[in-house]
């Protein structure tokens, strides 16, 4: 029988490589998770911040709409006093106008139209019994100290059919005015109906 010496030591085939395998294995999970990890506590920073600057915004975009709807507000309390001025002015002046033209008219001569525009001008249609009334009611409007000027634009005539009578009966006469109204007369009206 023969007896096998091996005075060389024996390779340990595998124990370094497994070894060696594991220890890269191990480095690459450290070294991916160390990666993961500082990824997502940058995205998860980024979040905040981007909560942080929706957050803002919001609070931007409330306080311009609260602005703009301040101003339009404002704006629109403005416009409305402004309207609420010039009709309390004006309700007065037309009010004195037509009860001093009212006051003019002949016993039988009617209000038609009446138009009053905010340059101080007035365009007034009236009825008659006849042209002299027309004529008369013109002077009397001239003569008037709350206008400054008054003339006759156009004069036509009506005729009315009654079938129920025999009797004739006369036309009417329609008379467009413009009358300029003196606003300083107006107002010192005014001012003496305030006073009474």
């Amino acid at each position: 029988m023969l007896v096998d010496i091996n005075l060389l030591p024996k390779k340990e085939k595998n124990r370094h490589i497994v070894g060696l395998l594991i220890l890269l294995i191990a480095i690459m999970l450290l070294v991916s998770g160390f990666f993961f990890m500082a990824t997502y506590q940058e995205k998860k920073a980024q979040l905040v911040q981007l909560e942080k600057e929706l957050a803002l915004n919001k609070e931007l975009k409330m306080a311009k709409e609260y602005e703009q709807s301040q101003s339009a507000e404002s704006e629109s309390v403005r416009e409305l006093e402004t309207a609420i001025q010039w009709v309390e002015d004006h309700q007065s002046s037309t009010f004195i106008i037509m009860r001093t033209v009212s006051s003019l008219l002949p016993e039988r001569g009617f209000i038609g139209d009446f138009t009053y525009k905010e340059d101080g001008m007035v365009q007034l249609t009236v009825q008659f019994d006849s042209s002299r009334q027309a004529a008369y009611f013109l002077k009397s409007l001239i003569n008037s100290k709350l206008f400054s000027g008054a003339k006759l634009l156009t004069l036509s005539t009506e005729k009315l059919e009654d079938d129920h009578t025999t009797e004739p009966v006369l036309p009417r006469y329609n008379a467009q005015y413009e009358i300029t109204v003196d606003k300083s007369a107006i107002q010192t009206e005014m001012q003496g109906e305030v006073g009474r």
